[in-house]
């Protein structure tokens, strides 16, 4: 797992040219929609250089690589992403996601996306998305039965 628990030093290096975490990360936004998967990764790795507990960073790095179907890789990052938002919110439980469980679930991983599914249908119960997904799930559960 590629590790967003890594220690942070207090004055890291940064080249002259670095114009900081909010600029790297808009930008990596901004080239992923464009579509340049590549340099989308190429900042938004530069970002976690400087700001390995950046959530935001680690998430958009797991959407960079699920589109490049690098699939173990894009699960580590949306962990790692989990785990630094949890830390800054001090919550407790395992890291959970609709886009980590969707991933398991394509992945043919049905019963680890299950049990995020169930996660996160307990801790937000109203959510239509996790009703209409868990709906679906059972449909083709069904279909397959």
């Amino acid at each position: 797992m590629l590790t967003a628990s890594l220690p942070i030093p207090k004055h890291a290096p940064r080249p002259q040219n670095w114009q900081g975490v909010e600029t790297g990360l808009e930008e990596c936004t901004h080239l992923l929609r464009q579509g340049e998967l590549s340099r989308a990764e190429d900042v938004v790795r530069q970002v976690l250089e400087f700001a390995p507990m950046e959530g935001q960073a680690w998430h958009l790095l797991g959407r960079i690589l699920q589109k490049t179907n690098c699939h173990a890789e894009a699960l580590d990052c949306f962990a790692s992403a989990e785990s630094c938002y949890g830390r800054h919110k001090h919550e407790q439980g395992p890291p959970a996601s609709i886009r980590l469980a969707r991933l398991l679930w394509d992945q043919g991983e049905y019963d680890e996306a299950r049990a995020m599914l169930g996660i996160l249908m307990i801790r937000n119960p109203d959510d239509d998305s996790l009703q209409q997904l868990r709906d679906t799930w059972l449909q083709r559960d069904g279909q397959n039965a």
